[in-house]
């Protein structure tokens, strides 16, 4: 399974890289901003996205949309620090397949990810 981190936090995508590859994950892709990953699906696919909500410049829920009406395929799992029911409600809306509120443990995120693999494979 490719996955794919978007977080402007290069401190939280290095630490979620090393978790996963540590678990036998396969992280092919990593990104603070958007177009890095819009850039990178012109050529190659993931099958998970790891997706922060709030960036500096950006919105992460109108990333997803558009990831979604890019490829429905791509399974995108929303991490944010806020626990909110509008943005919980949103990325459900726009067709995020699983919520990981910040912080989150190996076990949840493993588990997040093995719930994705069961409905891929």
């Amino acid at each position: 399974m490719k996955i794919g981190i978007l977080d402007d936090s290069y401190i939280l995508r290095t630490a979620l890289k090393n978790t996963l590859s540590s678990g036998g994950w396969d992280v092919v892709f990593d990104a603070g901003a958007s177009v890095d990953l819009f850039k990178f699906l012109e050529k190659d696919k993931l099958d998970v996205l790891l997706l922060d909500v709030f960036f500096p410049d950006e919105n992460g829920l109108d990333t997803l949309s558009k990831i979604k009406t890019l490829d429905k395929k791509i399974n995108v799992i929303v991490i944010t620090g806020m626990n909110q029911r509008a943005i919980t409600q949103e990325a459900q809306r726009l067709g995020a397949d699983d919520i990981l509120y910040k912080p989150f443990s190996t076990k949840e995120l493993f588990a997040a990810l093995e719930k994705i693999k069961a409905k891929l494979f």
